[in-house]
């Protein structure tokens, strides 16, 4: 999120629900298994066509795609392509961690109350920053005003984003194929068959600490980010700096990421300090009335202390700034609650 001068972020609301990690359905789907070699597997998905969605899923099919099983460890790394274009994720176990920041943290705001959080599920986490190639898997256009295939795409809203992992889910063939009554009168009814989604805010912040506890999951912000460029120069290509221990690259710095949260203060008991949540999913539409989204981790142009992982930017959901980009997760179905 640019920070200085004039650049505020609001702007109109996008009449499209934010996708939100969670439990998706699963269905047969056209694919060609490649290897399945130490513990990371990868698929190839047939181009030229939309895999063919099955009436029914059965175990075999559950079993034959890499995100439909929970990960061994953290990081662990399973892919699948597209058209040739590569999709690496990483495993977030279930898990608890801290989050927020302590009150001595070095260019701390007030509101990163910090609070003990538990995720009950596990869930996959892209490896990098969606890539224009990526992106131009499902749409012919590019929207990104610094351009390059290994770039993160930039200048994209809610909206786009929703469409992008609905078809990137059809395009694989795992979503669902059947509706029950209970889930067709469900607010989100046309996001419900979606495999992909943006990560709560939460769930960013969990994977991008990767189990540690500092102000950055790296010794030095400069090993793992690329910021404070006050020239204008844009984003760089993904992977090009170190990952964080889960192997997941710019989690600081190159583009903000979108997360599905609405914007609002973290709840706080009487004496401010952050109350302890289970799988939380931000402010409610009725606290949170307006726009504004949660965005993570800084930017190509951000001071360092808006990189670290507990600062909470915010963006207007349907501007389309080139500094705000996204990442995805999926959420196994088979994911047990593990303890």
């Amino acid at each position: 999120m640019k920070r200085s001068g004039t650049a505020r972020r609001f702007g109109r609301w996008a009449s499209v629900a934010a996708v939100l990690g969670g439990c998706v359905g699963w269905a047969a789907f056209d694919e060609k298994t490649v290897c399945a070699n130490g513990g990371e597997t990868a698929v190839a998905v047939k181009s030229a066509e939309f895999a063919d969605l099955a009436k029914t899923a059965n175990d075999g099919d559950l079993a034959a795609f890499p995100l439909a099983t929970p990960g061994e460890k953290a990081g662990e790394r399973r892919t699948f392509a597209v058209d040739g274009v590569e999709f690496a994720f990483r495993w977030a176990p279930p898990g608890r961690f801290l989050q927020g920041s302590p009150e001595t943290e070095e260019g701390r705001d007030y509101y990163e109350y910090r609070r003990e959080v538990e995720l009950t599920r596990g869930f996959w986490v892209l490896e990098t920053e969606t890539t224009q190639e990526m992106w131009n898997v499902v749409f012919d256009e590019n929207p990104s005003k610094f351009r390059g295939p290994k770039r993160p795409v930039d200048s994209v809203g809610l909206a786009e984003i929703a469409e992008f992992c609905s078809a990137l889910s059809e395009r694989v063939g795992a979503t669902e194929t059947e509706k029950t009554e209970e889930s067709l009168k469900s607010e989100n009814a046309e996001q419900e068959n979606v495999l992909f989604a943006l990560p709560t805010e939460a769930q960013w912040e969990y994977a991008a600490r990767a189990g540690t506890t500092g102000p950055y999951p790296a010794a030095t912000l400069e090993e793992i980010a690329w910021f404070g460029d006050e020239n204008d120069g844009g984003t760089r290509d993904v992977a090009t700096k170190k990952p964080n221990a889960w192997g997941l690259y710019d989690v600081c710095g190159n583009l903000w990421e979108w997360c599905a949260d609405r914007y609002g203060d973290y709840p706080r008991d009487e004496n401010g300090r952050g109350l302890p949540a289970t799988d939380p999913t931000g402010a409610t539409p009725e606290e949170c009335p307006g726009n504004i989204r949660v965005d993570r981790g800084g930017c190509w142009d951000s001071e360092a202390r808006e990189c670290r992982p507990a600062y909470r930017g915010f963006y207007d959901a349907d501007r389309k700034g080139p500094y705000v980009g996204f990442r995805f997760v999926c959420v196994p179905k088979c994911e047990e609650r593990e303890r």
